[in-house]
């Protein structure tokens, strides 16, 4: 019997825009056949930025983000 891979819970507050993207890229990379959930699209891109990031290609607009919290983000602190 294999042994199953050990994983964590890691929970996020994400704002309405966040989960809207969430839903909608899901949806794009679903088909009849295959369903795709919002945490396979969080998994999916954890590993798509950590690529990016060990490639030197991630996009400096998008670190840029990281520079302005949101306000949901500020009252969560």
């Amino acid at each position: 019997m294999p042994k199953r891979e050990k994983s964590k819970r890691l929970q996020v507050v994400i704002t309405e825009e966040q989960d809207s993207l969430l839903t909608k890229t899901a949806y794009h990379l679903s088909n009849p056949e295959r369903l795709v959930s919002k945490s396979e699209v969080v998994r999916l891109g954890i590993e798509l930025l950590n690529r990016a990031v060990e490639q030197g290609q991630l996009p400096t607009e998008l670190l840029s983000t990281l520079d302005h919290p949101r306000h949901d983000e500020e009252d969560a602190a």
